[in-house]
């Protein structure tokens, strides 16, 4: 099979992931890896096999654990995929599975501190003391997530029929989970109601992308501002880690480990184990 067929089979794989409703970025993230992959390997995808997947995995070493991590990802699922729609007879990826050691991660230790600085630095008022509507939206956002634990997409979907209150609760309903998250701390309930006031949002999607009434904020959108802010403080925190923080947060407060993973909405209890380490 030619280098143009196999593009092709890659371009079927993700139009699949997007109907099925995979994030944005991770589509994108995806497209570079597995284009990445493809330049480095035979043009017949039947010629694929254990080797040609540790040489290519050999070539990140001087990548971060988290990118080859990502990387491995990627190409599982490409993979599975191609295996199940008869691209291929036999699936390497397993084999490499049972013959490599896949050490867990841990996420790198951030104090809540460093992240309540960036968040401060974000002012909601303007020069003349009226509410920055841009400004107060990020910060929100930011402060959702380290006070829920959520993830990007599921911030950026969150609709408000699923923050209560009263209970100071946020429910999290998607594909991947749904869990209900209580809040430890007023300040984003304070912040949802000052948003929810000044944007006159009732019912729908909280965080809406430019004029678009049924379109989310882009990842895109929210990455930039948050390196922005980030830069001003001299911090290198990146946007998951507010939820790395999160966990470790309940760790700290002595919260059982299974009812951290259920918080987290974690499939195997091992993914949250790690930050006991």
């Amino acid at each position: 099979m030619e280098k143009n067929n196999v593009s092709k089979i890659l371009d079927e794989f993700l139009q699949e992931m997007k109907v099925s409703r995979k994030s944005r970025n991770t589509i994108v993230n995806y497209r570079s890896d597995l284009k990445n992959f493809i330049n480095s390997c035979p043009g017949d995808i039947e010629n694929i096999n254990v080797e040609i997947l540790r040489e290519h995995l050999g070539g990140l070493n001087d990548k971060s654990p988290t990118t080859r991590a990502r990387h491995i990802s990627s190409l599982k699922m490409f993979l599975n995929w191609c295996y199940k729609k008869d691209f291929i007879t036999d699936n390497p990826i397993l084999k490499l599975e049972n013959t490599t050691h896949k050490p867990s991660l841990i996420p790198r230790k951030i104090e809540k501190n460093e992240i309540d600085k960036i968040l401060c630095s974000i002012d909601i008022f303007n020069r003349d003391n009226s509410i920055n509507k841009n400004n107060l939206k990020y910060r929100l956002i930011f402060t959702l997530m380290l006070e829920a634990g959520l993830k990007v997409y599921e911030v950026l979907n969150l609709e408000c029929k699923n923050v209560e209150i009263e209970t100071q609760t946020i429910f999290v309903n998607t594909a991947e989970s749904k869990r209900r998250v209580p809040l430890f701390s007023s300040e984003s309930i304070k912040l949802f109601r000052l948003y929810t006031d000044e944007v006159n949002i009732k019912s729908g999607l909280i965080f809406k992308g430019g004029d678009a009434q049924d379109k989310s904020l882009s990842y895109q959108a929210l990455n930039k501002f948050w390196r922005k802010y980030r830069a001003k403080t001299g911090s290198d925190i990146k946007l998951q880690q507010l939820r790395d923080c999160y966990a470790a947060e309940l760790v700290k407060k002595g919260i059982n480990i299974c009812v951290i993973s259920r918080m987290l909405g974690h499939k195997n209890i091992q993914t949250t184990v790690k930050y006991l380490q």
